[in-house]
């Protein structure tokens, strides 16, 4: 295999450091970005720099990148694990593409995925079942709108970085239980400039969320496809998985090829769906067009993703691949405990399931055996409180 291409990685939180380790492990050279240290910042499948942020200095950064891609003979392949990066990317293309290898879908369709509203649009289009959303730009819609609706409702970011940097980055909505908390929540966003949209909430437990991932080729042939479940997310109800597992499941993986085929999508993406108890019906959350959070669990369950992207880049076409593992588990223990303790608190889980839950095969968002610099970044350097006795980790990894 020809690996003379160097991979740059942007975004180095757990997204990053997994596509790291999955183009690491396959003896790829990489060089991991971000404008700031994070854990991926110690992993030894990578050398690390700093790099301008590119929401704040946007051409600071693409100078940058254009800059870094001189310092190779080859044209480096580039991977994006977060939104922030993704985006500022896509909007200056033309300006990268002369420098870089990369698979993404054209700017305009990211700009409709990136917008909630469009990309509900998309699905309506394409036939994938959608909770019932609506756009409010004033009082006046949303008094209409509601008539017709059943509370509780979910409102949530139109564009995912305004309201990561407006409103935070760990809450993904309010939950809203009335038409006045509806108003009082609409006026919150419009005084910080953020615009939103306001979600039907699936009903049934967390445990109904789905992932289907895929990667497309620039040809539009779908290489790989990945499907899993969520056990569990922090916050609870609307978060961040923080622990999941490979499942089969036919429908799911049928609805994600439908839907990435219905919008003509390319490259990597993560569609997630939740089961409504009352039809039965997958229903699609939304789309993330990038790298998920818990990529190396595909790597782990025998599907790498991120080599089969490099694989494509670099022109050696690789073999389209739906097997992987089953029943392995991607668990990040300190958001998962967390995330424990609320659901203990709602009486709906004890410290034996949760135990019992992540016990078996599994692979850790930080900790690899073969990696295990950022295991302890995680515990030695960072920022968050241990919250679990260090009998229970040494239990945990047994």
């Amino acid at each position: 295999m020809n690996k003379e291409h160097v991979a740059i990685v942007l975004g180095l939180f757990e997204t990053g450091l997994g596509v790291i380790r999955s183009l690491g492990r396959e003896g790829v050279k990489v060089i991991g970005l971000d404008s700031k240290i994070d854990i991926g910042t110690y992993s030894r499948y990578a050398k690390t720099r700093l790099c301008p942020d590119p929401i704040n200095d946007e051409q600071a950064f693409i100078d940058y990148l254009i800059a870094l891609s001189k310092e190779f003979d080859k044209k480096p392949a580039l991977f994006v694990s977060a939104d922030n990066y993704l985006f500022v990317v896509s909007e200056n293309r033309e300006q990268l593409e002369p420098y870089y290898l990369m698979n993404f879908s054209p700017k305009e369709k990211i700009r409709a995925i990136a917008d909630k509203y469009e990309q509900y649009k998309l699905a309506v289009a394409c036939g994938i079942d959608v909770p019932y959303t609506f756009l409010p730009k004033s009082k006046a819609d949303i008094s209409e709108a509601v008539q017709n609706l059943a509370f509780p409702l979910l409102m949530k970011a139109l564009d995912v970085n305004i309201w990561r940097l407006k409103i935070g980055g760990s809450l993904k909505g309010f939950v809203i239980q009335s038409e006045e908390e509806l108003m009082e929540r609409f006026d919150f966003c419009k005084e910080r400039d953020v615009d939103v949209i306001v979600q039907e909430i699936i009903l049934g437990p967390d445990t109904n969320h789905f992932k289907f991932c895929g990667y497309v080729s620039k040809s539009g042939e779908l290489l790989r496809g990945f499907t899993l479940k969520k056990l569990r997310q922090n916050p609870i109800r609307f978060g961040v998985g923080t622990s999941v597992e490979s499942i089969e499941h036919a429908e799911l993986m049928e609805v994600g090829k439908k839907f990435f085929k219905g919008i003509d999508y390319i490259g990597v993406g993560s569609a997630e769906f939740k089961k409504d108890e009352r039809d039965g019906k997958l229903k699609l959350i939304e789309l993330n067009p990038r790298y998920w959070q818990q990529n190396v669990h595909a790597q782990v369950c025998g599907m790498n993703f991120a080599w089969a992207d490099y694989l494509e880049l670099t022109g050696q076409e690789p073999k389209a691949s739906f097997e992987f593992k089953k029943g392995i588990k991607w668990v990040n223990i300190y958001s998962d405990f967390e995330s424990y303790l609320d659901y203990k608190k709602e009486g709906e889980l004890t410290f034996s399931e949760w135990r019992k839950s992540i016990s078996g095969k599994k692979v850790w968002s930080d900790f690899a055996w073969d990696d295990m610099k950022p295991g302890f970044y995680e515990i030695e350097f960072g920022k968050r409180l241990i919250k679990i006795p260090f009998f229970l980790i040494k239990k945990l990894f047994k």
